[in-house]
């Protein structure tokens, strides 16, 4: 009682205004009303704590499961804001990823449309509007970006591309070997189709990307004409008897026994090999390697996309053997130089007989492997030396 009438008191000097404050002792009354304060120092908070203590057990049992429930909402909401803002984030940085990609991806246009000839094959020349259509070819159909770090390795390949592009219809020519119309269309309809698009739409696409319907199908037609060629010459060298498939059926059996690891590779000569370092690094993050080695590797392997299938001990040179088994699988290598060239592994799989399960191929998948890999060995040798025996002077 003493309590609450020195509070009152407190309360009625503040209510009247009265100007006799200095015969009320401040500190004595607040030092009164925290003495028995239950939680804090309020009176009216006091008095609840008062009334909380005659509840009976089931009515403070109800409070507490009202508390664990607002605090159970809170949290809920609480989770729900903070996944709302990580999709948030998530979503600005998909845009932003999508933005850049959009804009690493834009067509190119080289020396302001001004015509300069970047080679000459046998005398057929190759223009910068060549390369024009055939860089954004390649951006449009791989999605690799032309910037900085990928200009010097892109232009390389796509003028490679189209001297050998040039070769192949020089020779196919000699040979009287012809490419029709309806045989360009046909593959023209087939692209559409196993790229989903629309009967008649791959006009528009590459119009929209800078690309010209001409070199288009010049392309096409190099693919077309050298294939014949190459299927009438390599007709014998392609023949398999029952012996050729014995051997490399019983090779198979013994190789099941064996660990083994699958590997790819790309290769780039030392002297075309200033970005090796970038290049190695993007593979790290970009789980494309068959697309770039089928597009970089200057070895006979990029036809395959950079696979050299299983490889056991002592199949390769050591120095590079080292690197490469002690790859995980998924992993890529740092440039490797051996020679004259820098070599970049990605350990695919690996084979541990003790573990892992292999089917043996059937004999007419190994007489189909062994004919494959006869023509793609006679089609390198033949391009090879058409390369060597050309006359291809480059100008820029």
């Amino acid at each position: 009682m003493k309590k609450y009438c020195a509070s009152a008191l407190f309360l009625s000097f503040l209510i009247i205004g009265s100007t006799r404050a200095a015969d009320v002792d401040m500190s004595e009354i607040d030092a009164e009303a925290r003495a028995n304060r239950p939680t804090n120092n309020s009176l009216l908070f006091r008095r609840n704590a008062e009334d909380y203590r005659q509840l009976s057990d089931a009515e403070k049992n109800e409070i507490a499961a009202r508390r664990e429930e607002a605090l159970r909402i809170r949290k809920q909401q609480e989770e729900l804001m903070r996944r709302q803002a990580e999709e948030e984030a998530r979503q600005r940085a998909m845009e932003e990823e999508a933005r850049k990609r959009a804009e690493a991806l834009k067509p190119i246009t080289l020396y302001e449309n001004k015509l300069k000839i970047y080679a000459l094959v046998n005398g057929e020349p190759i223009t910068s509007s060549d390369m024009q259509s055939r860089i954004n070819a390649f951006i449009l159909t791989t999605g690799i970006p032309y910037n900085a770090k990928t200009k010097g390795m892109i232009t390389g390949k796509v003028l490679q591309a189209a001297i050998d592009e040039k070769i192949k219809l020089q020779e196919a020519a000699k040979n009287k070997i012809r490419v029709s119309k309806h045989e360009l269309d046909t593959a023209v309809a087939q692209f559409e189709r196993s790229n989903n698009m629309p009967s008649g739409s791959l006009r528009k696409i590459l119009n929209d990307a800078k690309v010209s319907m001409s070199v288009w199908t010049n392309q096409i037609k190099s693919d077309i004409a050298w294939h014949k060629l190459v299927s009438r010459k390599g007709l014998d060298v392609v023949y398999i008897n029952e012996n050729d498939i014995n051997k490399a059926m019983a090779g198979i059996k013994n190789d099941m026994k064996v660990q083994k690891y699958m590997i790819s590779e790309i290769v780039i000569a030392k002297k075309d090999a200033k970005d090796i370092n970038q290049l190695s690094e993007m593979l790290r993050h970009d789980p494309r390697f068959e697309l770039y080695a089928m597009q970089f590797s200057q070895s006979p392997s990029s036809g395959n996309g950079g696979r050299l299938g299983w490889v056991v001990k002592g199949q390769l040179p050591a120095a590079l053997e080292q690197k490469a088994f002690a790859l995980k699988e998924g992993d890529v290598s740092n440039p490797i130089l051996f020679g004259q060239d820098y070599y970049i592994f990605k350990m695919e799989k690996i084979f541990n007989p003790e573990r892992d399960v292999k089917n043996m191929p059937t004999r007419a998948d190994v007489k189909t492997m062994l004919q494959n890999k006869k023509l793609e060995e006679y089609s390198n040798k033949y391009l090879q030396d058409l390369r060597n025996r050309a006359f291809v002077e480059k100008k820029v």
